[in-house]
């Protein structure tokens, strides 16, 4: 959550404190392509990530917050991924345009999808098959 706020808060560093502002979105670009017409605008900026890093941050904050199976969480990641990579192929097939608000969902579902996998691991959570023998 905290990347998410600190990205969104770069348009408004650049016009208050651009020493800061800037040194943050050079950060920030080292891990996104920050492509102004793939970003959302903010005080008259753009967000220092992409719509879609920007929904990952936020989705892997929600995602740290459900516990799920690995197997459960494996599935929700694999799907994300794939409804990810369907969306980028129709974009630059060009059966539609560039939907800035679909690519922030997607990243919600890819940053969630690797959070409930990194939860489930970490805490080593399974669902029983089978109780005592039955």
């Amino acid at each position: 959550m905290a990347l998410a706020a600190v990205a969104c808060a770069v348009p408004w560093l650049l016009m208050r404190s651009p020493e800061l502002g800037f040194a943050l979105q050079r950060g920030f670009a080292l891990v996104c392509h920050q492509r102004p017409e793939r970003s959302f605008v903010l005080f008259g900026s753009c967000v220092a990530v992409c719509a879609r890093c920007l929904g990952i941050y936020l989705g892997a904050a929600m995602g740290l917050l459900l516990r799920v199976s690995r197997q459960v969480a494996w599935q929700c990641l694999l799907a994300a991924v794939a409804i990810n990579g369907l969306d980028g192929l129709a974009e630059s097939s060009g059966m539609h345009e560039n939907w800035v608000s679909t690519r922030f969902v997607l990243g919600i579902a890819l940053g969630a999808g690797a959070a409930m996998l990194v939860r489930a691991r970490a805490e080593g959570f399974r669902v029983p098959t089978q109780v005592n023998g039955t």
